[in-house]
């Protein structure tokens, strides 16, 4: 019996101190306050999936073509065509709509409204995490990549913020697009 409390005790104590030094820096033994150190779990941000087709029917605004522009970039063209589960991207070579070279289409699934890319080597799927009647948030849900929103501005005109979140070797950045009716 005193062998095995005599073990149990030295089994305790090196429990105790595997974590008390879990709890000091490893360089000078000393307790590290500094936060910047402490690993904290990120909070996962999640989508809606109680999304209604009355919910896409509020962003009749989006609807129509238009020109994009925004710092460092040359005009682009989009037709956005909104249907009641549905709203569908067309993008355009140029101003004269008259090549499409891309098509990106969002559905309302089970109360998720998604995009999914799967053109690529890696798939990647998007969805809305926040909706109102002026702006739409989505999110990377599958395949990481940035989020973006489209935020309704006075005069017919809405905007595109795409951002992406820091990493180890870039700075978080941002990047509007502001969309004007454009009629050719």
């Amino acid at each position: 019996m005193k062998r095995f409390t005599c073990a149990f005790g030295f089994i305790a104590l090196w429990a105790v101190s595997l974590i008390l030094s879990g709890c000091s820096d490893s360089k000078t033994g000393t307790p590290d306050t500094n936060a910047d150190n402490a690993y904290v779990t990120p909070i996962p941000i999640t989508w809606k999936r109680d999304i209604t087709e009355t919910d896409i029917a509020g962003l009749k605004w989006l609807e129509g073509t238009w020109r994009g522009t925004g710092e460092n970039q040359e005009p682009f063209y989009e037709r956005y065509t909104l249907e009641a589960r549905s709203l569908t991207v067309d993008s355009f070579a140029d101003g004269t709509l008259e090549t499409v070279t891309d098509t990106t289409r969002y559905a309302l699934i089970n109360g998720e409204f998604r995009y999914t890319d799967s053109k690529s080597s890696k798939t990647r799927r998007v969805a809305a995490s926040e909706i109102t009647p002026d702006h739409i948030q989505f999110i990377p849900v599958v395949g990481g990549g940035n989020s973006y929103r489209f935020e309704r501005q006075p005069g017919g005109r809405w905007r595109a913020v795409l951002e992406w979140p820091a990493t180890n070797d870039k700075a978080a950045k941002q990047v509007i697009y502001n969309m004007e009716p454009y009629k050719k």
